[in-house]
């Protein structure tokens, strides 16, 4: 006999219920089990019942707010899966995302890339016209600039790649309805500070492969060169002159320029393009420090509780929401996969993905560091977008998924994009994140297999090129071409129907 639904909710805020679905719900089981073994031994008894209440009186209390019993709100959700196949019959989507291989040769890592592109009309029945694929190789020994030495050089690569990626898309599809970025919109950008500037020969070498008219490419470069001249080199460096004319690229400000040519390209369209980044498994805690445990400690306060968490866990620090992050092991897709039932999401939050500071930049060919202020490079005229984001809810046994849109293009889009995700998502429940994000990251993906054949391979033509006395650049990076040109083997990952 199918539940009433009043006593189904009825069920869902009692502490029965969370404890039964906590327990079917492996993944939340599993983060928890590892929460308990990883915080203070003082909050392991009980750690597991305590957290139950707490999601007990959350789930309360967002009952309260939607029947009018309270005038604090503590969770703004939306019902995001009502969306059906009908209502985006005929869109556009195309699925971005860049794969890294490396090629073990003695000590050095060659390294290669290659962007992917999975384009689907929905609807459309004719295999011919619902899909198409494009990819895009760059050899990272081919570049100039950059850090080389830093671990997060591949990311500058790919992060730059990917952009000039969709970029080159959105340019070239007139009728583009969605662009999805397989991870976050926009990374933390203050981690990439400090890299050696790209030269020009390096940017000729992403446009070569992103920009089908040569036009286009020149007048991207160009465009970029004018504004850094003008408005972005004065204010980061007293060495703005030289940076101007040796024409060099700061890897962070040609990032923030090709995100604000996204989004002007984006306005230009009606309906403008939902541009959306996904992630899956994030560990990020901002939404609940910044919002919902806000809202709980202000709520308890003016209940006179302030001790509330600190008596349920038997502490006396756990006075604010960094605290009790910081002490309890809570992220946001832990707690909001305890409060957003599958279809639903969560409200949308702007996102801290700056902190942009001074740092020091090395020139290429120089030896010292050059103080850079890196700050102009925060949202505005010149700077990065701001991104909002949001979460999702799409099966009981995965964990919600981060949804990231850039505010300029207008926060209904953060809907629109949920319910797409959702929609996506939903054709792989057990995986519960966007089908075309998973076919586009086995496409652009360069497998071990593969890199591991053609590291033989490269070590055999070293061999017979050392016994003859010649090594010829040119010959490997043919083969280490072929290597990421390998087009075959993607349609192994095509979906079957």
């Amino acid at each position: 006999m199918r539940q009433n639904p009043l006593e189904e909710k009825d069920r869902w805020t009692t502490e029965s219920a969370v404890r039964e679905d906590l327990r079917r719900q492996p993944q939340l089981m599993m983060k928890l089990a590892e929460n308990s073994l990883i915080v203070a031994e003082s909050l392991r008894n009980n750690y597991f019942n305590n957290t139950a209440k707490f999601v007990t009186a959350l789930r309360r209390a967002m009952r309260e707010s939607d029947e009018g019993k309270r005038n604090d709100q503590i969770l703004e959700v939306s019902n995001v899966g009502d969306t059906s196949w009908n209502d985006v019959q005929g869109e556009v989507v195309t699925f971005i995302d860049g794969g890294i291989g490396q090629v073990q040769i003695s000590n050095q890592v060659p390294i290669l890339l290659r962007v992917g592109s999975y384009l689907v009309r929905t609807g459309e029945r004719r295999i011919s016209e619902r899909e198409q694929f494009g990819y895009y190789p760059v050899i990272f020994g081919d570049l100039e600039g950059g850090s080389k030495e830093r671990k997060d050089f591949p990311d500058i690569v790919r992060i730059t790649a990917e952009l000039l990626g969709g970029l080159s898309v959105l340019e070239r599809t007139p009728t583009l309805r969605v662009l999805m970025f397989h991870g976050p919109l926009m990374y933390l950008v203050r981690t990439y500070a400090g890299h050696t500037p790209f030269t020009e020969n390096d940017i000729d070498l992403f446009l070569r492969q992103y920009a089908s008219d040569p036009v286009m490419a020149i007048q991207l470069k160009e465009d970029f060169l004018l504004e850094a001249k003008l408005d972005i080199y004065p204010q980061m460096t007293a060495r703005s002159d030289e940076w101007v004319k040796r024409r060099l690229f700061e890897p962070l400000s040609w990032m923030a320029f090709l995100y604000r040519r996204l989004i002007r390209e984006a306005k230009k369209r009606t309906p403008k393009p939902i541009i959306v980044g996904v992630v899956e498994r994030g560990e990020l805690r901002e939404f609940s420090e910044k919002v919902l445990l806000q809202r709980v400690f202000r709520g308890l306060r003016l209940r006179d509780k302030e001790d509330y968490f600190n008596q349920m866990y038997g502490r006396t620090d756990l006075k604010h929401p960094e605290a009790l992050l910081n002490k309890l092991g809570y992220t946001d897709s832990l707690l909001l996969g305890m409060l957003l039932r599958p279809g639903e999401c969560s409200e949308s939050w702007q996102m801290a993905k700056y902190g942009l500071r001074e740092g020091f930049v090395t020139l290429p060919g120089d030896v010292d560091a050059s103080r850079v202020d890196f700050s102009p490079l925060r949202p505005g005229k010149i700077g990065f977008p701001q991104v909002v984001g949001c979460y999702v809810r799409i099966s009981e046994t995965t964990e919600p998924i981060r949804v990231e849109i850039f505010e300029e293009l207008g926060t209904d889009q953060i809907l629109e994009a949920a319910r797409r995700v959702h929609l996506y998502a939903k054709l792989l429940p057990g995986y519960g994140f966007p089908v075309g994000l998973d076919i586009v990251d086995k496409f652009a993906h360069v497998p071990a297999w593969l890199t591991d054949a053609y590291s033989k391979l490269i070590r055999f033509h070293l061999g017979v090129s050392l016994q003859r006395g010649e090594i010829s650049d040119a010959e490997m990076r043919r083969i280490l071409v072929q290597a990421i040109y390998m087009t075959h083997r993607d349609w192994l990952f095509r979906p079957k129907t």
